[in-house]
């Protein structure tokens, strides 16, 4: 009898857990940290910012990030802006294909790449979460970082910045239900959590940075062209000076 009675305790024990874990969600904050936090003057929604420019996109792998997609999503933001972008996806142990010559080349050459930089998840708090039903959440952290730089047809370094940011991740049914009555009740649809808002936010302000400084290193090419040499030309001959 008391093993039937112990059994039957366990047996609702475990259903509770998995209905809470099954109601249960994530909410992810995201913190713009190194200069994300910087304004922006370029709108990344014009359609005539990058009107005539010609750039090759050239994404470098590294741990935790799909170069591919990266590719993919700046491509299209810069495309929108008016851009005519080429992308490549850098392989360190693919061999190098020989240059082959074109009749529109590049003007600006973009390198990017994006790491994961630090993840922290704390195994306390996955201990209390599991015994707590996810009441008390579980927390992770991941940090970010990308770093760009834009040169000329030339290889001439025209512009460079580095970018970091963290994503905090709480998983448990107390902090999802608790902010999905705010943002159901207070936040605005933009600033909400209990969704995917937090990507929205991130590919804003990396698209609107990249912007910035591709219209940076446009403006420093074009005075630096401004500075450049004038052709001399020779007087013909017999001419008297």
């Amino acid at each position: 009898m008391a093993s039937q009675l112990h059994h039957a305790r366990l047996v609702r024990v475990v259903g509770w857990a998995a209905i809470a874990i099954a109601m249960t969600g994530c909410v992810t904050v995201y913190q713009p940290l190194v200069g994300l936090q910087r304004p922006i003057a370029v709108d990344p929604q014009s359609p005539n910012t990058f009107t005539s420019t010609r750039v090759l996109l050239r994404c470098h792998p590294a741990e935790g990030v799909e170069p591919d997609v990266l590719c993919r999503n700046l491509r299209s933001s810069l495309t929108k802006q008016g851009a005519t972008v080429t992308t490549e996806v850098v392989r360190p142990s693919a061999r190098a294909a020989a240059a082959t010559p074109s009749e529109n080349p590049p003007q600006y050459i973009i390198d990017i790449t994006s790491k994961l930089i630090h993840q922290h998840d704390d195994p306390l708090l996955a201990v209390l979460c599991a015994f707590s039903f996810t009441l008390v959440p579980a927390i992770s952290e991941m940090t970010y970082g990308q770093e760009i730089s834009i040169r000329d047809a030339q290889g001439f370094m025209l512009a460079q910045q580095s970018l970091q940011e963290r994503f905090v991740e709480s998983f448990g049914l107390g902090v999802w239900a608790l902010n999905g009555l705010i943002d159901l009740i207070i936040r605005p649809k933009d600033e909400q959590v209990t969704g995917d808002g937090y990507k929205a936010e991130f590919t804003r302000d990396l698209h609107g940075h990249l912007a910035q400084l591709l219209y940076n290193a446009k403006v420093r090419a074009r005075v630096m062209n401004s500075f450049a040499p004038e052709a001399i030309t020779e007087k013909p001959k017999g001419t008297s000076p």
